[in-house]
């Protein structure tokens, strides 16, 4: 083989490699980030999931508000009907104002939920709001670094964002937490360092969980995806199939000049026909049609001008007999139409309709003066049953007609 030979098929190589890579860079998913590269996968997933993602959030923000509620009866317990009570009171339901208004935008804008940057703002504004507690409730620094712990996880764990955001924001909360503790109570260097690393483990374990999980659902997203193209490609290829299919048949059935039956496509029809015929005990007709001097169409004008008589016959036969009525193009200039559950009276005035027409019919815009007529052989199912013997007969009525003149129906 030849180099030239196996150009092509180097080529369809490269190109299927090509289309591999490009495939492999789009579902590419980042392990920082947990997200898709490819900023146009990262926006369809997220799309899909928006409503999803936006119910996770308001249920986070549900909790976040119910706790705040929840710890009012702790801050009387321990402040009573003091100023400083009221105080606390007043921040808990500024807070929980905040989440419930975002919590209603979220509901009217599912995109919001999506947008780690809203989030963030919201999550280090209540952060914020928390580490009041260590300067103003010294007593309960303990119990608030606790706290402070359960809340780092819990921002990887319950509230949908971003995983980078997440890392700021508790990042942000682990340092503040440690400044406020060093404000109330000085620490020295080693005491804040181990404070710290406590503080990472939550962090850290977040961070392992919420990579975890932003990871499995692209990916679960993307074979998802990938499912679907499969699936519009499997479809596509079927109605193509189906297509090429029905093309097949129309090829293999119909005569392509004319539009009508093909030879073995109505001897199929005719042969159904017959044997319906002979177990009803109905009648059936059948007619040869023949186009008179048609040769002349051809020696005078063209064989393209014959081709388009033959196609104007054709649509001519299809108005002029009935939906039940099965035609076909013989050959050449005949034609044939089998009339189903129809005695020779009835066909008879069926053909005869079909060759007034055709002799009053301008056959070709371009050619006024072109004119042609057809002679029609009839003949009606006796006790046949075999389409030759009523074929016999019906051509040699067609015959006596062109015998007799042309232009007229002759029943045998």
């Amino acid at each position: 083989m030849t180099d030239v030979e196996t150009m092509p098929d180097e080529v369809a190589v490269r190109a299927l490699k090509v289309e591999a890579g490009q495939a492999a860079r789009r579902w590419r998913i980042s392990g920082w980030t947990g997200e898709f590269r490819d900023p146009e996968q990262e926006r369809a997933y997220l799309d899909k999931h928006q409503r999803t993602i936006a119910r996770q959030l308001r249920i986070a923000l549900a909790v976040w508000a119910g706790l705040l509620l929840l710890f009012i009866l702790p801050d009387f317990e321990s402040l009573g009907n003091t100023p400083g009570f009221w105080i606390s009171v007043a921040i808990r339901l500024s807070v929980i104002s905040v989440l419930a208004f975002f919590a209603w935008q979220v509901k009217r804008k599912p995109v919001l939920a999506t947008q780690a940057r809203w989030i963030s703002c919201l999550e280090v504004a209540g952060m914020t709001v928390f580490l009041l507690v260590y300067p103003l409730r010294p007593e309960l620094s303990s119990w608030a670094f606790t706290l402070t712990l359960i809340i780092l996880i819990s921002v990887f764990v319950y509230v949908p964002s971003r995983v980078p955001a997440m890392l700021l924001v508790t990042l942000y909360m682990a340092l503040s937490t440690l400044c406020m503790i060093h404000y109330v109570a000085p620490k020295t260097p080693i005491e804040l360092f181990a404070l710290f690393v406590v503080t990472l483990m939550p962090i850290g374990l977040g961070w392992g969980t919420a990579m975890r999980t932003q990871v499995l659902q692209r990916r679960q997203f993307a074979l998802w995806q990938q499912a679907q193209e499969v699936n519009v490609a499997l479809s596509r290829e079927i109605e193509e199939r189906s297509r090429l299919q029905a093309a097949l048949v129309h090829q293999a059935t119909t005569d392509a000049l004319t539009g009508l039956n093909n030879r073995r496509q109505y001897e199929a029809l005719f042969q159904y026909e017959l044997n319906r015929s002979l177990r009803s005990g109905q009648p059936l007709c059948l007619c040869i049609i023949d186009l008179d001097h048609f040769k002349q169409i051809n020696d005078t004008w063209g064989h393209a001008t014959g081709d388009d008589v033959l196609k104007r016959i054709g649509q001519l036969c299809r108005d002029s007999f009935r939906a039940t009525d099965i035609l076909g193009r013989l050959g050449g200039e005949e034609f044939v139409a089998l009339l189903p559950e129809t005695d020779l009276p009835t066909a008879l005035v069926v053909a005869q309709r079909f060759v007034d027409k055709l002799a009053t019919t301008t056959i070709s815009e371009a050619i006024p003066e072109l004119k042609i007529t057809a002679t029609v052989g009839l003949a009606q199912r006796d006790n046949e049953s075999h389409l030759d013997a009523i074929l016999q007969r019906a051509d040699k009525a067609l015959y006596t007609g062109k015998n007799a003149g042309r232009n007229q129906v002759v029943a045998g």
